[in-house]
C-alpha cells in the first residue's frame, strides 16, 4: 500500500515538473539554415528505414521535447504542388517552435527500403521511437507523435502499446480500412502503380497482406492509448476519408484526453492547410504548457 502511494506521488511530481518547464526563448531557436540536423538509419525486419532529426539549435545544450511526424500513404507520384513544402517543411516549422522534429520514410517509401506493408509500418515507427528516445538532447518524458492519414493509423497502433508516447495527434486518419475489402486485386494493382512495391513478387500472400490493415484498425487500438493527450484533425470535405471516421476515433479514445477539430471545407491533404498547422501549433504548445 505504502509503495503504491509513493509511486502515485512520484508520478504526480513528474507531471508537475513536465508542465512547469517554460517555452524556449526566441534566442534558443536558430535560423533554419543553421539548425542542427541529424540523419539516422534504423534496421527493421532487415529493412533500412531512413530519417532525420532537426533540432531548434545548431548547438543543443539541453533536452528538447520531440515530435515524430509520420507521413501518409503516398499518392500517384505526381509532382508536388508549389504550395506544398513537404514533410521537410513541416520539420522546419515545428523545430521553430522549440521542438526536435523527426521525419522519416516508412518502408516502401522515399529512400527507405522494402515494400509497403501496414503492419510493417507500425514496426518501423516502433524502431524510430526507440532511436529517438536514445538520441542525445531528447527529453524522453515529452515524446509526441503526429500522424497523417495512414501514418496516423500506424501511430495509433504504436501509441497503444508504448507508454513513453506522451501525446498523439492524427490528421485525416481513417478509423478503419473497410474500403480495402471491396476489390483486393485492384488495391494491389494500385499500390504497385504508385511504386510502393519494389519487389515484383510482393505481396506473395495477398490475403495475409490485406489482413494487416484489419489488424492495425485504428478504432480498435485507440481505446488502449496510454498517453495524456489525443487530438484528431479532419476536414469536413475530405474526399478520401469521411469526417465520420474522426468522430469515431474520438468516441473510442480514453475519456477526458481527446479533442476533435473539424476544418470547414478542409480536404484530405491538410498538411498544406494553414488552419490545420495553426491547430497543431496551438495544441502542441498547450500540451507542453507553453501557452502564451
Amino acid at each position: 500500500m505504502e509503495g503504491n502511494l509513493i509511486r502515485v506521488l512520484f508520478g504526480k511530481l513528474l507531471d508537475a515538473l513536465r508542465f512547469d518547464r517554460p517555452r524556449p526563448r526566441l534566442e534558443d531557436v536558430d535560423p533554419d539554415a543553421s539548425r542542427r540536423r541529424g540523419r539516422f538509419k534504423v534496421l527493421c525486419d532487415g529493412i533500412d528505414i531512413r530519417g532525420q532529426i532537426l533540432f531548434p539549435s545548431s548547438h543543443p545544450s539541453r533536452q528538447y521535447p520531440a515530435l515524430i511526424v509520420c507521413h501518409g500513404i503516398p499518392g500517384s507520384g505526381a509532382q508536388r504542388p508549389p504550395n506544398d513544402p513537404g514533410y521537410e517543411g513541416l520539420a522546419q516549422h515545428f523545430s521553430s517552435l522549440g521542438l526536435a522534429a523527426v521525419i522519416f520514410n516508412f518502408r516502401g517509401c522515399g529512400d527507405s527500403g522494402g515494400n509497403f506493408d501496414m503492419i510493417g509500418w507500425a514496426r518501423d515507427l516502433e524502431a524510430v521511437v526507440e532511436t529517438v528516445l536514445n538520441t542525445p538532447y531528447i527529453d524522453p518524458t515529452r515524446l509526441m507523435i503526429l500522424g497523417f492519414s495512414g501514418g496516423g493509423a500506424a501511430a495509433i497502433r504504436v501509441a497503444a502499446d508504448n507508454e513513453k508516447v506522451f501525446s498523439l495527434a492524427v490528421v485525416g486518419t481513417p478509423a478503419h480500412f473497410k474500403l480495402f475489402e471491396a476489390n483486393p486485386d485492384e488495391i494491389v494493382r494500385d499500390f504497385r502503380e504508385r511504386g510502393l512495391f519494389r519487389d515484383k513478387d510482393f505481396p506473395r500472400d495477398v490475403d495475409n497482406w490485406l489482413h494487416g490493415f484489419e489488424d492495425i484498425e485504428p478504432r480498435r487500438w485507440i481505446a488502449h492509448f496510454k498517453g495524456k493527450h489525443f487530438l484528431v484533425v479532419h476536414g469536413d470535405a475530405d474526399e478520401l476519408i469521411p469526417v465520420e471516421h474522426a468522430q469515431e476515433l474520438v468516441d473510442r479514445a480514453p475519456a477526458g484526453i481527446s479533442e476533435l477539430s473539424v476544418i470547414p471545407g478542409g480536404v484530405h491533404r491538410l498538411r498544406v492547410d494553414p488552419r490545420c498547422i495553426e491547430i497543431l501549433d496551438n495544441w502542441i504548445q498547450k500540451t507542453l504548457g507553453w501557452q502564451r
